[in-house]
């Protein structure tokens, strides 16, 4: 249930693309091109707080309506508005970090973020239900509410990442909130295309969950998505991989795009990665039904591990072709990737659309033939 109901947030994936409408990358490409460093992450910083304000403001003024068209309760949805601002509101910290290329303070303080969500989760789940059931009367039985798992998931998730914008507060406070209207023109030409291209990403990353609820039949649909998503958690080996070539990737190729060898390091950087990447793909990949023990404690989702192999090899794809993306970032043609994009994500919808309802009726007929095969 829990996995399913984690499925319809899929859409937080797109609105998490949406508040960061590409500065992220225009930030990179104009902190290594432009003289006044300084300029460019206080106007980055600006546009990124007052748009994320004005998010905050109209979702929860219609939190209501957004929970009747996700058909979920409001008070999740309200943590999920609060969650999307706070993240919106550390893009610019986070991509500042990089571009200065400070990996450890990044990776602290998103360790932390991972720290604070996994304890609180914990507790909450595990800790406090037997805090409350062993005294009735106590303080920890009056902000323990029954049957809210899904809840506190949230809640966790909240306090991580309130946690974490509280980390980068400085960032606001010395900031001269200076904004330059002709350099944020710019940045924004620069990165509506990319909006679009990270639009179509989610589309081709998240968008199969949500079309596995809308498209099977009621009945199966709750135990497709749930299998379906507990199953690609054992393809997260090579998401982490990939994010983290991903995080570190793009600063680096700004940062060395005036170098006369520029082309033969990106050339040297992809060949590594392929070599580890390809290491992880047959590790992952021939010890499958070993990890499942591990990570799927839940033999009913076992139904789904043929597309273990799938997500695996989509995400290696994937952090190649971050490699190959470059260069029309480099040349400021980021319309280049849009397009591709669009296009890639037209065929996942196409595909998803043609082949969802078939695969996975037949799927389940033929695992009805094997249970009445003597």
């Amino acid at each position: 249930q829990l996995d399913h109901l984690m499925a319809k947030y899929c859409w937080m994936i797109f609105l998490n693309v949406i508040l960061s409408y590409g500065m992220e990358t225009s930030f990179f490409r104009f902190y290594h091109k432009e003289d006044k460093k300084v300029n460019v992450v206080s106007t980055t910083l600006v546009s990124l707080f007052w748009s994320s304000i004005l998010f905050l403001c109209g979702a929860l003024l219609f939190q209501k309506s957004i929970a009747h068209f996700l058909e979920v309760d409001k008070e999740y949805v309200n943590y999920a508005i609060w969650i999307l601002a706070l993240d919106a509101l550390v893009i610019l910290p986070f991509s500042k970090l990089r571009a200065e290329q400070k990996p450890i303070r990044y990776a602290v303080i998103k360790l932390f973020n991972v720290f604070v969500n996994m304890f609180l989760s914990l507790f909450f789940l595990i800790v406090l239900p037997d805090l409350a059931y062993s005294n009735p009367h106590g303080f920890w039985s009056t902000i323990f509410i029954k049957d809210y798992q899904v809840g506190y998931v949230f809640l966790s998730q909240l306090i991580a990442s309130l946690f974490t914008f509280l980390v980068f507060i400085p960032n606001y406070i010395t900031s001269s909130w200076f904004f330059d209207k002709e350099l944020w023109k710019k940045m924004i030409k620069y990165g509506w295309p990319i909006l679009f291209a990270g639009i179509a990403f989610g589309i081709n990353e998240h968008f199969d969950k949500i079309l596995l609820d809308k498209l099977l039949p009621e009945h199966i649909a709750k135990s497709e998505v749930g299998a379906y998503a507990a199953c690609y958690k054992i393809g997260l080996f090579m998401v982490l991989y990939r994010t983290a070539y991903t995080l570190g990737i793009e600063p680096f190729f700004f940062s060395q795009a005036g170098n006369s060898n520029a082309p033969q390091t990106y050339a040297t950087v992809t060949k590594y990665f392929v070599i580890l990447g390809s290491l992880i793909l047959l590790v992952v990949v021939v010890f499958a039904d070993v990890i499942k023990f591990i990570m799927l404690r839940q033999p009913e989702y076992w139904e789904a591990m043929k597309i273990v192999p799938l997500i695996i090899i989509a995400n290696f794809f994937l952090g190649i072709y971050t490699s190959l993306s470059v260069w029309y970032k480099l040349i400021d043609r980021t319309i280049i990737g849009a397009y591709i994009s669009v296009v890639g994500a037209l065929v996942t919808l196409v595909l998803n659309y043609l082949l969802i309802p078939k695969l996975v009726i037949w799927d389940r007929l033929l695992q009805q033939l094997q249970l009445m095969d003597p």
